[in-house]
């Protein structure tokens, strides 16, 4: 090897050797980083009510089964409008009908095979006056309803809360690495990284089983009273120092 390319070769070493060394520096100042957790809730009063009823019907003739649901909810969505509730706000959500087999007892001669229909329309209100929805159930349940399958109190346009929970979740995050620093004795450079982790709306669903407790307190009409929805954010934050 000649001079000349000794040189050279001795020169390519230092620029892998600078490059190697400010890769490291890089890394180790990549390394120091405070990562904190930040998470809110926000609570609001709902303003719209989702009820969800169903009319079941059974009977050894499919046909007889369809006719008398559809008898049951004609006369249910009838007292619906006749209450005041618009077409847009009543809805049949989804229709069924299931065949089941009942067998007869073992060792009788005389209970043989019997297949029976179950036709069940479920039907979806809609109604953004909440102190009606008591009533709404009572009429519902006189007209032919037989099954309630739930009632959700929720807000219809919860994007904005959504927003403002984040808000408050990543300024909560950035507090806790403040708080952190400080007590580390170090300072914090620049925000590094974050993402969103959860944005969670939770309506407040009021189940069967508590409407019928409900149901069974009083002979009056039926009390629903909304609890609040919840919303809630929580993020992941990086901070450099």
């Amino acid at each position: 090897m000649n001079i000349k390319n000794g040189f050279f070769s001795l020169f390519y070493l230092l620029i892998i050797l600078v490059f190697l060394s400010m890769t490291a520096n890089a890394t180790t100042e990549e390394q120091r980083i405070i990562q904190t957790y930040g998470e809110a809730e926000i609570t609001a009063q709902p303003d719209l009510a989702k009820i969800s009823l169903s009319i079941e019907t059974l009977s050894q003739s499919a046909k007889e089964a369809v006719e008398e649901n559809a008898k049951l909810a004609n006369t249910v969505l009838k007292a619906l409008i006749d209450f005041g509730l618009s077409e847009e706000e009543i809805t049949t959500s989804s229709y069924r009908l299931n065949s089941y087999r009942e067998w007869g007892k073992v060792g009788s001669q005389n209970e043989p095979e019997k297949i029976y229909y179950q036709a069940t329309n479920e039907i979806l209100v809609l109604t953004n006056q909440l102190d009606t929805v008591g009533q709404i159930i009572d009429l519902a349940v006189e007209a032919g309803i037989n099954n309630i399958q739930y009632i959700n109190f929720e807000i219809r346009d919860p994007q904005q809360l959504m927003l403002q929970a984040l808000t408050m979740a990543t300024e909560q995050a950035q507090h806790k690495a403040e708080a952190i620093a400080k007590g580390a004795g170090v300072i914090i450079k620049q925000l590094y990284n974050i993402k969103e982790e959860r944005t969670f709306y939770a309506p407040f669903r009021l189940q069967d089983t508590m409407l019928q407790t409900e149901i069974a307190k009083s002979d009056a009409p039926t009390p629903i009273a909304p609890d609040s929805v919840i919303i809630k954010a929580t993020v992941i934050a990086e901070f450099s120092f």
